[in-house]
């Protein structure tokens, strides 16, 4: 941390050999640290990854580690969708994919990160500055185009025993069929985003829902996993579909 500081430092005064100095010294002292900490794991029978996930889980927070896990989750759901891999559902279950209304605000939000990155580069007299915090931009919309994408490559799926419901990689209901009452496709817009109102729970993109699923019996359900996050009992569950007509019908042949 001293040596990052130091060299930060350098560098925003304007020494920057001096800055790269330190900065391949600091390199050096990390690689030299990791493979010394590896070989001592190897040594003791442990296995080096196995090994760094431990030391991992006893350096950093707990709530630190959430937010770097959910991080890497999203980015990993970006890369998958933009390979084209398939949904992340169970063997022979069929998913119930729900994009339309997931797009606009990446879409805004990249039209905003761009006129911020040129009007950063024409502001600030500080190139290193200036290129740093572009970098933080994309970052920052890398990570809500990897949250759009977590709830592309985990959508809701059908099961034979089953209808699931997620928000991203959080499974919301597991709802068997004789859990459900009806299925009905219905046209609510009231909210744009996942929410429980009430004793209905909606997971709703900006195009709002489309299916309503009526439940025989109250259901407990949470909108996240956070440990936050509040667990509500409802009566009915609604959702989005690209095709409703399409999944109300599977669902009707589900239940019999």
């Amino acid at each position: 941390m001293t040596l990052a500081a130091t060299g930060a430092v350098a560098a925003a005064s304007g020494r920057q050999q001096f800055a790269l100095v330190i900065g391949l010294f600091e390199l050096d002292v990390v690689w030299i640290a990791v493979l010394g900490v590896s070989a001592h794991l190897y040594r003791h029978n442990v296995r080096i990854v196995a090994g760094w996930r431990d030391i991992a889980r006893a350096v950093t927070p707990e709530p630190v580690r959430r937010v770097i896990l959910t991080e890497v989750r999203a980015l990993v759901s970006l890369g998958r969708v933009a390979l084209r891999r398939p949904p992340q559902v169970p063997h022979h279950a069929t998913p119930v994919r729900s994009r339309h209304g997931t797009v606009a605000i990446p879409v805004a939000f990249g039209v905003l990160t761009l006129v911020e990155v040129t009007a950063l580069h024409v502001v600030l007299p500080w190139p290193e500055l200036s290129a740093a915090l572009t970098l933080l931009s994309i970052y920052a919309l890398l990570l809500l185009l990897g949250v759009v994408a977590s709830r592309w490559d985990h959508p809701h799926y059908v099961t034979a025993a089953s209808l699931v419901l997620r928000n991203g990689s959080h499974v919301v209901a597991d709802l068997p069929w004789d859990a459900i009452s009806t299925v009905a496709i219905v046209r609510d817009g009231s909210v744009t985003a996942p929410a429980i109102d009430t004793s209905v729970a909606r997971l709703a993109t900006l195009d709002g829902c489309s299916l309503a699923v009526e439940l025989s019996q109250p259901c407990p359900v949470a909108l996240t996993s956070g440990r936050r996050a509040r667990v509500q009992t409802v009566h009915e569950i609604r959702f989005a579909a690209d095709d409703a007509q399409g999944v109300l019908e599977l669902l009707e042949s589900r239940r019999g």
